[in-house]
């Protein structure tokens, strides 16, 4: 149609979604219209993200308003995040794991894109227990990334507190404002604690009580997080806070004691 260029130039200034995309997303609903509902026997942050219309919305207006909480915008998270994980990478090393990064429920993949053309990880695994998410990371990295970033990067379907890696694969883990949609947490962090080589990190950003928030998911305040990690067996907890409710944590799984 011939307005449509004129409509797109527009939506684009503006950060909304082009014709093409949303023309993508009402084939995957035409292809199976029960999906949008979700499932009524998951919990509610687990099922909340696999509906194609919150996949598709996320990055195209729901994560901006976590700004209203204290979340400093996508750029100043990465570069906050990548200031902790690099503590975790030893660039010498000949494990190609220990140069591999996961970014766990990674959404729509705003981070495990920019970790991917960082140039700083030998792979970047962008793991999200949703298919609609891995979806639009897969739609996102094919227009934004170049053929050897999105070399880097893979896509993983799995449930957060049943990784598929083996103990002691990772060098780093992020999860970025997703904690608090994980329907166990606890089993969670012990399994980012199981996967972490000695010495890696993990990163986590979430909503601290005061934030704006859908109702049914988890505030956590620093302590709660401090002695959550302790108990998973990390350690050398680091937290920065930004009213009225962001907090961002690192924390490191021990490094190995010295060999006798």
């Amino acid at each position: 149609l011939p307005f449509v260029g004129a409509t797109d130039a527009v939506a684009k200034q503006l950060g909304l979604p082009q014709s093409e995309e949303v023309e993508a997303l009402g084939v995957e609903l035409l292809r199976d219209p029960s999906r949008w509902l979700g499932r009524s026997d998951q919990p509610f942050g687990t099922s909340t993200f696999q509906n194609p219309f919150v996949s598709f919305a996320y990055e195209r207006g729901w994560r901006r308003q976590f700004a209203a909480s204290g979340f400093p915008g996508i750029d100043e998270e990465f570069r906050m995040a990548q200031e902790f994980l690099a503590d975790g990478y030893r660039h010498d090393s000949n494990d190609d794991g220990a140069t591999t990064l996961l970014d766990a429920s990674c959404g729509s993949g705003l981070f495990s894109r920019r970790f991917a053309s960082s140039g700083r990880y030998g792979s970047v695994v962008a793991l999200d227990f949703s298919a609609a998410m891995l979806r639009q990371v897969d739609d996102f990295a094919a227009r934004e990334l170049d053929p050897v970033d999105r070399g880097r990067l893979r896509l993983v379907r799995a449930d957060i507190a049943r990784l598929p890696f083996a103990t002691g694969a990772l060098g780093g883990v992020h999860a970025g404002a997703a904690i608090h949609c994980w329907p166990s947490p606890e089993n969670a962090v012990a399994e980012v604690a199981r996967v972490l080589r000695p010495g890696g990190v993990f990163v986590l950003s979430t909503f601290r009580p005061g934030g704006q928030m859908l109702r049914g998911f988890k505030f956590w305040t620093e302590e709660e997080l401090r002695t959550l990690t302790r108990q998973c067996g990390l350690v050398d907890f680091k937290a920065v806070k930004r009213a009225p409710a962001f907090i961002m944590v690192s924390v490191k799984k021990p490094e190995a004691p010295p060999e006798q």
